[in-house]
């Protein structure tokens, strides 16, 4: 572990045992938001279906293909333990898997930077909640700080990388205040 991972790790995991109401919180944004984020995020899906279902949709499977393509493809090649694991700490999250990158956080900026173009208010909360959600992963034990950064930078390049190809293959939908233009 660097010393920015220690560093780091050692100040956020160290908020973890000291309450009850400061673990029920760590619990439920580390286990839980997400899918608070996704119901709001579904909510404005449906509220306009009218007017951008595509664009929700695509930003859905660029974070669908962030979490389950990208995450779980660097994790076949990249084993890091998870922190509660190789430090043998207590921890008041539980997950088994490889720790890098978070899979709630590449999830969630993936979800985030695909909406920057079609929703912006939508995509800061979600930008929000995604850094939010890291930082409780990280004190709960399951995560390290680079984890969550890792999660960060490769969610932003999915929906960067999914966006280059539905512009470049015309699938998106076109004429909304979005970004998308023919060529």
């Amino acid at each position: 572990m660097n010393w920015f991972d220690n560093y780091f790790f050692g100040i956020l995991h160290g908020l973890a045992g000291k309450s009850a109401p400061g673990d029920f919180l760590i619990i439920f944004f580390g286990d839980y938001f997400l899918y608070v984020c996704l119901i709001i995020f579904v909510y404005f899906a449906w509220r306009n279906r009218q007017q951008q279902p595509k664009l929700y949709g695509l930003a859905i499977v660029s974070a669908l293909i962030a979490r389950f393509g990208v995450a779980e493809g660097i994790r076949l090649f990249y084993h890091r333990l998870r922190p509660f694991l190789a430090l043998h700490t207590t921890h008041l999250l539980s997950d088994y898997a490889y720790s890098f990158p978070s899979g709630h956080t590449i999830f969630m900026f993936a979800l985030a930077a695909y909406t920057f173009y079609f929703n912006k208010k939508l995509s800061y909360f979600l930008l929000a909640s995604g850094l939010v959600i890291g930082l409780a992963r990280v004190a709960g034990g399951v995560h390290y700080p680079t984890d969550i950064f890792g999660g960060i930078v490769f969610g932003i390049l999915t929906s960067l990388a999914v966006r280059a190809i539905v512009k470049l293959t015309n699938l998106g939908p076109i004429g909304y205040s979005s970004g998308f233009r023919r060529a």
